[in-house]
């Protein structure tokens, strides 16, 4: 039994109002608890820390933000489909599919032979579109092996994220932050909110892993801004 981490969770409050202005689709609704557990892979955004003792990358102390991104934010393009990713500065190069939610409205996970891809929630805004679109991904697998966001709490203030669309296109970002957010107080306005431009956000787990409750305290997000379309 792998225990997990689940990135994204119930919108509410201010969050729902901010979500009519269309930018948005309706978020995964998973339990309170905003865990999920099964068995096999661990499921996206998170699993235990590696078996040797060493904290995963996206455990680390997190850098603030600086006063914005060195480009100014690029207009929206038109809606597309995400067919790859890359980062860098990670080493991240993979395809995207997409992920809606299941019968009970939590969000769907990579899994099988797509396991160590990026996902993309479908309810979200394409990247490149207005609004903030979001990706997702694991942490680390079965046996604690490093999955495709081991190394995302590295990533750093103006590094670019390229993200291939299905139209040809190639929506360019630029890192404004990098956060680390107690699951418990899961900043749900400033994932899933409207913006003024096309952004994008991209979660998965990270911070101490509870033994006792088989999962990760935080969520890891990076937050970008289209900078060239």
């Amino acid at each position: 039994m792998v225990a997990v981490c689940a990135a994204l969770v119930v919108i509410g409050g201010v969050a729902a109002a901010w979500a009519a202005a269309h930018q948005v689709g309706p978020p995964p609704a998973p339990p309170a608890a905003a865990d999920v557990t099964e068995t096999g892979p661990a499921a996206p955004n998170g699993a235990p820390e590696p078996a040797d003792g060493r904290p995963s990358a996206s455990s680390r102390t997190m850098p603030t933000a600086p006063d914005g991104p060195a480009e100014a934010t690029a207009r929206p393009m038109p809606a597309s489909r995400p067919t790859a990713v890359r980062i860098p500065s990670i080493g991240v190069d993979s395809p995207v599919h997409g992920l809606g939610l299941d019968p009970e409205g939590r969000l769907r996970v990579p899994s099988g032979a797509r396991y160590d891809e990026v996902a993309w929630y479908d309810g979200s805004p394409t990247p490149g579109e207005a609004g903030p679109a979001v990706l997702e991904g694991h942490v680390t697998g079965t046996g604690y092996r490093p999955s495709v966001f081991f190394e995302l709490g590295n990533t750093r203030p103006g590094d670019r994220i390229e993200v291939d669309r299905a139209d040809g296109s190639t929506a360019v970002f630029e890192v404004t932050e990098i956060r680390s957010a107690p699951r418990a107080d899961f900043p749900r306005v400033d994932v899933y909110g409207a913006t003024k431009g096309p952004e994008l956000r991209v979660i998965t787990c990270g911070g101490t892993f509870d033994e006792e409750s088989g999962h990760h305290l935080d969520n890891v997000i990076v937050f970008a801004e289209l900078v060239r379309g």
